[in-house]
């Protein structure tokens, strides 16, 4: 059952059973989709902040779920990337989103399980 459940986390961002996070389960990803995971503040205005990151970089929100448990939230994006054959630059997203006031953590979910992990630092730096 737990290696099921860490399994489940790294494959899909589902978070069970958790004592500090709130339970979080989305349907699967759209094809040609890539799933971010994002941890904040639970606080006005850190969402939209999200959001607009990937408005910025031309991506489409295809899916998304927003949970929250005291001061922290989570959140699960299915976002299609650039239009008409532009390239994405997944890091650079990650790490604009990451930076951003309010945000804790970042996670890309693609290609190998566990791997697109971003976290901003005391101080304000960035971690990958």
């Amino acid at each position: 059952m737990a290696a099921e459940t860490i399994r489940d986390f790294l494959e899909n961002g589902t978070i069970k059973n958790s004592v500090n996070f709130p339970a979080a389960t989305m349907a699967g990803r759209p094809d040609n989709s890539v799933r971010f995971t994002i941890v904040n503040k639970n606080e006005p205005g850190v969402l939209a902040k999200i959001t607009e990151t990937f408005a910025q970089n031309e991506m489409n929100i295809l899916q998304q779920l927003n949970t929250s448990r005291g001061s922290i939230a989570y959140n699960v994006v299915d976002v299609a990337g650039a239009a008409a054959g532009g390239v994405t630059d997944f890091k650079k997203v990650q790490e604009m989103m990451t930076m951003a006031e309010g945000v804790i953590s970042s996670r890309i979910i693609f290609g190998t399980p566990g791997m697109g992990y971003a976290k901003k630092l005391e101080g304000g730096e960035y971690f990958v």
